[in-house]
């Protein structure tokens, strides 16, 4: 049985043709130092001149996603091939595996390719490389507002005919269905994480399904926790399990509804149509506007527009959420807007670099308020690291060029990703 994906060492896979190691290795570099991902790469992690068919099906399977750097040398390896479809296997076992491609060199892509989309990467610089991160996000999200965000606690992965019917009927109601990512580790270590991602959701549903060899009531003891979570918030959620399923009756209790709803094994009923239709009334007349789920982005605004428009699209697509920059706050109540934003936000990135005044204010505000606040500074040329007054207790993101500032702006939004189920 395959390694779940949460579970696997790697974030990526890399086939290339070696002939191109001087064109991937400063990009596998910079993705391992600046983006801080877990890299299977033969350069370090295998011996590529002792290449069998254990060591691919082993680097890809340990590996959440593959990355492909296509050429003419690449398409000329035998192995190449075996990987593509190795890789492909891996996709077709489970949906949330992905597989990227970029180009770095001239080649006509070949027609057993069947990646439809392949990134520019013969010039690596932050234009081609923002594209490559914002790829590198599991799930392809449809938008990223999320006034109509509701944390989906139940299967994401192998679910039952009810779970799949109960999330179309979810979906077609306009409903956001979002939850924790399989990238993070679970909740011994993300339960800080999955609480902020439930607050900033409209409200929870959970589709508890049936495994009967998990007592005492025979479901997943996760989604529970999750539940747990949104009562604990006193955050509103509905209870809908599956036939044989005995939920928890002081989660019930306090459950839209004030109990727990029978989810027939062919799909939603018109008594639990009734019943989402109700809850969606509710959670429609339901204050949530400052719990809406964004990041705030601090910066010079004499900055380079198109490498802060790489950063901002960096992290909206990893985050899966909006990300607000003061400068686009205007009008008579800017300052108090900008305030309220940054009080408010998921957390904060700020780039102190010159001791640019806006963007220390806007620091200084995040951590006042105490909002998750994570700092940049471009290091001196003298290599002098030297921490602004205020913040000298607080780690500093330093970096020396546009590439690297890139990869730890993915770096740290990748701690709020949030995962958005488009279909199962």
């Amino acid at each position: 049985m395959p390694t779940p994906l949460q579970k696997r060492p790697n974030d990526l896979f890399v086939s290339y043709g070696h002939a191109d190691r001087e064109l991937v290795g400063p990009v596998v570099d910079w993705l391992r130092r600046s983006a801080q991902l877990k890299v299977w790469y033969d350069g370090t992690s295998g011996n590529a001149a002792q290449r069998s068919t254990e060591l691919l099906a082993g680097g890809l399977a340990s590996a959440r996603g593959a990355l492909f750097f296509l050429s003419r040398n690449w398409e000329a390896s035998t192995w190449c091939k075996d990987e593509h479809e190795y890789a492909l296997t891996e996709r077709r076992a489970n949906s949330a595996y992905f597989a990227v491609a970029v180009s770095v060199g001239e080649l006509e892509i070949p027609a057993w390719f069947k990646l439809a989309d392949v990134l520019d990467l013969r010039t690596f610089d932050v234009s081609s490389a923002a594209p490559l991160l914002r790829s590198l996000a599991p799930g392809s999200a449809l938008r990223l507002d999320n006034d109509q965000d509701v944390y989906f606690a139940g299967p994401w992965s192998n679910p039952s005919a009810a779970a799949k019917k109960t999330v179309d009927a979810l979906q077609h109601m306009g409903w956001r269905l979002v939850g924790d990512s399989p990238d993070h580790p679970h909740f011994n270590e993300s339960e800080e994480r999955i609480s902020s991602v439930i607050r900033t959701a409209q409200g929870l549903v959970a589709v508890l399904p049936l495994r009967p060899t998990s007592g005492p009531h025979f479901t997943s003891p996760w989604i529970l926790k999750e539940i747990e979570i949104a009562q604990r918030l006193q955050h509103p959620y509905l209870v809908l399990a599956e036939e044989g399923v005995s939920a928890p009756p002081e989660l019930a209790e306090t459950a839209f509804g004030g109990r727990s709803f029978t989810l027939p094994a062919d799909g939603p009923n018109d008594e639990i149509r009734t019943v989402l239709q109700a809850y969606d009334d509710m959670l429609s007349f339901r204050p949530h506007h400052d719990d809406r789920a964004y990041s705030f982005f601090a910066a010079s605004l004499l900055g380079v527009v198109d490498e802060m428009e790489a950063l901002v699209s960096v992290v909206e697509r990893t985050t899966n959420m909006p990300c607000v920059r003061g400068q686009y706050l205007s009008g008579q109540h800017a300052q108090g807007a900008i305030i309220e934003r940054i009080r408010n936000a998921a957390f904060v990135i700020a780039d102190v670099t010159d001791d640019n005044r806006n963007s220390l204010i806007e620091a200084g505000v995040a951590r006042g308020a105490g909002t998750p606040l994570h700092l940049l500074c471009a290091a001196p040329a003298d290599g002098s690291h030297k921490t602004r007054f205020m913040f000298q207790d607080m780690e500093v993101n330093w970096y020396s060029n546009s590439l690297e500032r890139l990869g730890i702006v993915y770096r740290i939004a990748k701690r709020y990703r949030r995962r958005v189920l488009d279909h199962y």
